[in-house]
């Protein structure tokens, strides 16, 4: 091939052809030239190779080796990237947001101890910055985190993370909002609900949760990431097919819509049962929720401390299949439901089985946006 015939290509043949490159292959390429750094690192490239990107699979094994997988047809074992993220005593994947990632990480001060912190990652860019929980040093014992978010408001594009926690010995709850570049939280007043434990699906620019008001009824709350209002809408019919209200209910984000999940079985003498899942079809239509699936918890998707367990679809295939993740504490495994079958298949990562049920995965569509771009400052973003 002529040297000369990539100078000679027109600017626009250039683009395209960078565009049709995977994310990790970006990094590589700024370093071959000027010309090519100055491309690959313009607004115009940046949302136009993040339109294109497709979804990957993130895993964050006990070691806090992170893996990042191609989701293309069949499931590839090959990662694209692996390294090991900065290492604490437990990471748990909270999120994902336009490509970044959310870890909640816990740390060990000392034997009697710890701290809990978030991290917002990028594994493309291999960017971190961390994020200290509020915390009231005069409360003893200290609050009880109850919920964690993040998202990016509708209007202005502001990251925000939000953290909310029950005070001690109190039925009141405290809010706090955490927008990227401010270096601080803030307070907020007036939250209605008591919430379930779990981080906020973020959909349409807002954060949702399953609430109580009471012990005999439960709403969507909705938290409006522009305005830091609340509002709320309705959670499917589930009580009215015998299932208990809030225990093993979860919501989550997946393909721009609200998946709401109920599992009903009988933890106390190992009753194998079902999880139903609904969709929304229509944002905030009450009226819009359809029951999509019901899926057999079939013997395999049983571990331990079922108190804490639960199960989450984390990617809807086109022709509906889903890959699911039971999650028990900070311990995992992945499932692979086959709608036409209706069967269920665990999925074996990376060889021994004690090694792959020690995972934590999600959905993540790679960007090459920096941290340092978000209004961070250069200090506060850190590389590894």
């Amino acid at each position: 091939m002529n040297p000369d015939l990539f100078k000679n290509l027109p600017p626009e043949i250039i683009t395209e052809i960078f565009l049709r490159l995977p994310a990790v292959s970006i990094p590589i390429s700024k370093c071959v030239c000027k010309r090519w750094l100055h491309l690959l690192e313009s607004d115009a490239f940046v949302k136009s190779h993040f339109a294109r990107s497709a979804p990957a699979l993130v895993v964050l094994g006990i070691s806090n080796q992170l893996k990042v997988l191609e989701l293309e047809g069949e499931l590839d074992l090959d990662p694209l990237i692996k390294y090991h993220f900065p290492k604490y005593h437990r990471g748990r994947i909270q999120s994902s947001v336009n490509g970044f990632l959310v870890i909640r990480i816990h740390v060990d001060v000392d034997p009697m101890v710890h701290v809990d912190m978030l991290c917002v990652c990028n594994p493309i860019t291999r960017e971190v910055i961390k994020l200290d929980l509020p915390t009231d040093p005069q409360l003893s014992p200290p609050e009880i985190v109850s919920a964690f978010g993040f998202g990016a408001s509708k209007i202005s594009g502001r990251y925000k993370a939000v953290c909310i926690k029950n005070k001690p010995y109190d039925d009141k709850l405290d809010c706090h909002v955490y927008t990227l570049g401010t270096g601080s939280w803030r307070r907020l007043e007036g939250i209605p609900y008591n919430y379930h434990d779990g981080s906020g699906a973020f959909v349409n620019g807002n954060l949702h949760w399953i609430a109580t008001i009471g012990e005999d009824s439960s709403w969507i709350s909705c938290f409006d990431l522009e305005t830091e209002c609340f509002s709320f809408f309705k959670t499917p019919p589930y009580h009215a097919q015998g299932l208990p209200f809030i225990r093993g209910t979860s919501i989550f984000a997946l393909s721009g819509c609200l998946w709401f999940c109920k599992e009903a079985s009988d933890h106390r003498y190992e009753i194998e049962g079902e999880l139903t899942i609904w969709i929304m079809k229509k944002y905030g239509v009450d009226e819009s929720w359809s029951k999509e699936y019901v899926i057999p918890l079939v013997d395999g998707m049983r571990l331990y401390y079922p108190c804490i367990r639960y199960v989450e679809p984390i990617k809807v295939f086109e022709n509906g299949d889903l890959l699911m993740l039971e999650m028990v504490y900070f311990y995992g495994q992945l499932f692979y439901y086959s709608n036409k079958t209706k069967t269920t298949q665990r999925i074996v990562l990376f060889g021994a089985r004690e090694a792959s049920d020690r995972v934590d995965c999600g959905i993540f569509t790679p960007t090459l946006v920096s941290l340092k771009t978000l209004g961070l400052g250069v200090e506060n973003v850190i590389s590894f």
